[in-house]
């Protein structure tokens, strides 16, 4: 077959004149067949050649080998005597850019490598491939390549990220409609985002979370724009607020925990608090001083505390716990191990380490022994007599308790709806709490109308539960986005799962990418 089918397409307009096949490269010598070509600067046509040379283009690799293209190209007098250019060079923009050393289809192929791999990466993916080729060379090409214009877009998701946690902040920008980036903002401030906002009057919609940056850039850069409240960050703001009642109501959690039982036959007694007596003795002072009347800022000052503290301690009756013990998958083995323990009092660590395994523990040895300190055991000599802990500590985490109210009961399980029922016959608050969130997850989810939201406002603010008050009046503040949420189908779902992948592309970079190059690689890259 002829060489010239094999490498170019039958309309190209070129001719293989030889294949040099070396051990480890593949050099191919081409001409074209073009009898005239067009000045770039009148786009007259001529045939009158002035000279020849040759041109040196890095190809696809063939057979394991790397490619080289000699092209044999013609300079050409410019026919026109008006045009400043008089001698001109053919061009062939299909295959081989001007002042280029890498044909378009190889310079395709690396950007899609450097986008997918960054620098050393690709460079290292492209040695295999038998393409030399360095990482600033591939990093250039991602810069030279043109970014999509956002000009058009209709429906915009903005949220910030981390450029460095704690310290500095950007913002992405999404289009919703595609479900695409389209820009990265050096930081989270109004002035900036309102600049963006003002030059593309064409934005209809604004879907953002309730920062208040973004709530003032919005109405000031695209105030035609619907503004829309996300109904994830509406969920995670109303599930603060009833962690804050859990917390407060720390003392019915201890009668639900003691009455409830893991099984029919033995008692779970609750874990101690591991606040000191020095540290009841302040909460007792505190909670006198609130009495009182003294300030929350002057209390503050006495006992150098959080303000945001002292304002718990107001609705608590006892002193709430701060540490929670978190679930390692040792417990559902505490009962295996204290009969073990009683069966051979010399019981090795590793001995009992490998009977776990064998029983389904995923742990490894410093973990098990880090479980068994915590939880009272100690093998040999020390071996200590505590009380075992119950299974299912991970539910009464205020965290996770919460997460109870916004489930469906359906979905729940026997174990689960338990507690719930037991915490909600225990007080009349969380009850409340659990009638107050029902609602709300049935106008936002399933109703997906806001006609009853300002009757749910009303009856929370006249409701004894500062927390979710509080929460209440934060919704009067930005009404008409939080309404829009419940009516409008956009959301940033789209958004945070843009964020994700930039922080995988962040961390593959090692944190050390400019903003620019990191803003290439996320938009560039194919979804």
């Amino acid at each position: 077959m002829n060489a010239t089918k094999i490498i170019f397409n039958p309309k190209d307009p070129f001719r293989v004149i030889s294949v040099d096949n070396q051990i480890d490269r593949l050099n191919i010598y081409v001409q074209s067949k073009r009898k005239s070509s067009h000045c770039p600067n009148c786009l007259e046509a001529s045939s009158r050649t002035h000279s020849y040379y040759t041109r040196k283009f890095m190809d696809l690799p063939s057979f394991g080998k790397s490619t080289t293209i000699f092209l044999r190209a013609r300079k050409f007098y410019c026919r026109t005597d008006e045009c400043p250019f008089k001698v001109f060079t053919e061009r062939f923009n299909d295959h081989f850019e001007p002042y280029k050393r890498l044909t378009n289809r190889l310079s395709e192929t690396l950007l899609k490598i450097a986008l997918e791999a960054g620098g050393k990466s690709g460079e290292r993916i492209c040695r295999q491939c038998s393409i030399g080729i360095s990482d600033s060379t591939l990093l250039r090409i991602i810069y030279n390549a043109d970014l999509p214009n956002c000009k058009e877009v209709i429906a915009l998701g903005v949220d910030d990220w981390a450029i460095k946690k704690r310290d500095r902040y950007g913002s992405i920008l999404v289009d919703l409609t595609t479900n695409k980036p389209i820009a990265l903002l050096a930081d989270r401030e109004e002035n900036t985002l309102t600049a963006w906002l003002k030059d593309r009057p064409e934005i209809q919609i604004v879907s953002r979370d309730r920062y208040g940056n973004y709530q003032r850039a919005a109405s000031k850069g695209a105030p035609q724009a619907v503004q829309v409240t996300d109904r994830w960050h509406l969920l995670k703001n109303l599930g603060e607020a009833v962690r804050k009642v859990i917390d407060r109501e720390h003392a019915s959690m201890k009668k639900v925990r003691t009455v409830y039982k893991e099984t029919r036959q033995a008692k779970i007694e609750p874990p101690k608090s591991l606040a000191s007596e020095r540290q009841h003795e302040k909460f007792r002072e505190v909670k006198k001083m609130l009495n009182e009347g003294v300030s929350i800022k002057e209390i503050a000052r006495t006992f150098k505390m959080s303000r945001i503290t002292i304002r718990k301690y107001r609705y608590c009756e006892e002193l709430p716990r701060r540490n929670y013990p978190s679930p390692s998958g040792l417990e559902k083995h505490l009962t295996y191990i204290k009969e073990r323990l009683k069966e051979v009092p010399e019981l090795q660590l590793k001995q009992l380490l490998a009977e776990l395994t064998d029983r389904g523990y995923p742990g490894a040895y410093s973990t098990l022994s880090d479980g068994l300190a915590r939880y009272g055991f100690a093998l040999g000599k020390k071996r200590g007599r505590k009380t075992i802990l119950p299974s299912n500590l991970a539910l009464w985490r205020p965290s996770k308790t919460s997460m109870l109210f916004f489930g469906d009961k359906q979905k729940l399980t026997t174990q689960e709806q338990d507690i719930l029922e037991g915490l909600c016959k225990q007080s009349v608050t969380l009850n409340q709490t659990r009638e107050i969130v029902v609602q709300f997850r049935q106008m936002m989810l399933k109703e997906r109308t806001s006609a009853g939201l300002k009757e749910w406002i009303w009856k929370v603010e006249n409701s004894a539960i500062p927390e979710l008050r509080g929460f209440a009046n934060g919704l009067l503040q930005d009404f008409e986005p939080v309404k829009n949420a419940f009516d409008y189908p956009w959301s940033n779902g789209p958004v945070e799962g843009n964020v994700n992948k930039l922080k995988t592309i962040k961390r593959q970079m090692y944190g050390r990418s400019s903003l620019n190059l990191l803003e290439r690689r996320l938009v560039l890259t194919p979804s």
